[in-house]
């Protein structure tokens, strides 16, 4: 291997500067990771509470959705990896018309997929053969309001990246804040009828989360024009092809990473479907707090992500070393210490999204499952950031697509189907894929067998300077 992760590349004052940076860019990150997972998660604990089977109606429209929105991820990805790096190359110039392009794809992207919506029902008939037919139908009812919505997603998702490439998290914290406090108003008034709304169950949850993410993308918009980095100009600069393709040559690998993620988390939820209703909903609760818990490795991702960003803009590779080593360090931190209390306490995160006690009993596997796994995940997310801020977006992708599809699925379908060990089989299934995946991505950075890539971005993010 080229490069070490147990060694130190950095003298002890650039290591501490390294950390502080990390923190300032994390830290607030964290924070909108949180605010925003709550936004899903105040529709499963309210939803859960309501109606343990809404669980898996709006579960199975969600996969849908994470499967569609991979072109967003594209566009938020490129974005972000090109304004780190011009910031480090110093082409203001760059900065701003990828800022501009950002927004121009926020509106296309946003108003194609909610054309989609009208086609709702198939996807669940498509996708969800063997479910409950009442389960399909709140699916339907969920996805049709929120595909119809999702312009407000789009937006939210591409202009946040833009500020991160800047190293700005705060503006998408400040957002997700005041949306999140919306989300649990509406969901709340609209889910039980309460505050003078009509009783709507999961339709209610749906036009929560349309609206919040809708008041989200408005504020984020604001943030960015008022942004001292980027400095946007402004008058609209002309559409860029060429910004557009250097965007889409870093973020289509990772769109279809999630693509293939995502489609392959809909083929596993088919799985779990084989084991029964609540061993789906038991599934999705293990999801969701599986969600809660990878919050500060999401964090450490985007910190990872931006200052290596900017770091290989600049041309300093020992610091983009020096950033990966201490983020995973940072990493390790975190991840010990949730394991530890996800692991002892499970059925306090469990209870958060119901009180059905047959569901508590079978969720509690696969939460402890997740409490073990912790520091996998933490050092998969450094990975992963280390090796998008340079661009190198393949790698990752074919990780992960070999062990969905290779791994979680056939193990998974196996240990269930002819096993019969249910829950337990399909997240051994899960446990085997993530380590896969860490390992992996590890060892592609260690080898350094990305430098040609990120020199090739380097390059082009101080094109035209």
């Amino acid at each position: 291997m080229k490069y070490s992760l147990l060694k130190s590349y950095l003298n002890h004052d650039e290591a501490a500067d390294i950390r502080k940076r990390l923190f300032i860019i994390a830290l607030p990150a964290i924070g909108e990771n949180v605010l925003q997972m709550l936004l899903g998660i105040a529709d499963t604990a309210f939803l859960g509470h309501y109606d343990w089977r809404a669980i898996g109606g709006v579960g199975t429209a969600n996969q849908i959705i994470f499967i569609l929105q991979a072109v967003l991820v594209a566009i938020s990805t490129g974005t972000m990896v090109f304004i780190s790096n011009s910031l480090g190359a110093n082409n203001k110039r760059k900065v701003n018309s990828i800022a501009w392009q950002a927004i121009y794809l926020s509106l296309i992207t946003g108003l194609g997929l909610a054309t989609l919506s009208i086609f709702s029902g198939n996807f669940i008939d498509i996708f969800f053969p063997s479910a409950e037919d009442l389960i399909k139908q709140i699916g339907v009812d969920y996805l049709k309001i929120v595909l119809a919505g999702i312009p407000g997603l789009s937006f939210m998702i591409i202009i946040a990246s833009t500020l991160r490439g800047a190293g700005d998290t705060r503006s998408p914290m400040y957002a997700a804040l005041i949306a999140n406090g919306l989300n649990v108003f509406l969901d709340y008034g609209m889910i039980f009828g309460k505050f003078g709304f009509p009783e709507l169950g999961a339709k209610g949850a749906a036009y929560a989360t349309v609206t919040s993410r809708t008041v989200a993308s408005i504020i984020l918009l604001m943030l960015l024009y008022t942004n001292k980095r980027i400095h946007m100009s402004k008058k609209p600069v002309k559409s860029s092809w060429k910004s557009v393709r250097e965007v889409f040559s870093v973020g289509l690998p990772t769109a279809f990473e999630n693509f293939s993620f995502s489609f392959g988390v809909l083929i596993f939820a088919n799985i779990l479907l084989m084991a029964g209703s609540e061993a789906y909903a038991a599934h999705r609760i293990g999801i969701n707090v599986e969600s809660i818990s990878f919050m500060p490795a999401w964090g450490i991702n985007v910190a990872v992500m931006a200052l290596i960003g900017y770091y290989n803009g600049s041309g300093d590779l020992k610091k983009v070393i020096g950033t990966a080593r201490q983020g995973w360090l940072v990493g390790l931190g975190f991840g010990a210490v949730i394991g530890t209390v996800i692991f002892l306490w499970p059925e306090g995160f469990i209870r958060i999204f119901t009180s059905e006690k047959g569901i508590i009993d079978m969720a509690a596997l696969p939460v402890k499952l997740i409490g073990l796994f912790q520091v996998v995940l933490a050092t998969d997310f450094v990975a992963t950031g280390a090796l998008r801020g340079l661009g190198d977006t393949k790698f990752p992708m074919f990780a992960s697509m070999t062990a969905m599809w290779f791994i979680r699925i056939p193990l998974g379908f196996v240990l269930v189907k002819y096993f019969n060990l249910g829950l337990l089989g399909a997240w051994t299934g899960m446990m085997a894929d993530m380590a896969y995946r860490m390992a992996f991505k590890v060892l592609r950075f260690l080898s350094g067998a990305w430098e040609k890539r990120a020199k090739k971005v380097r390059e082009e993010a101080a094109y035209n300077k």
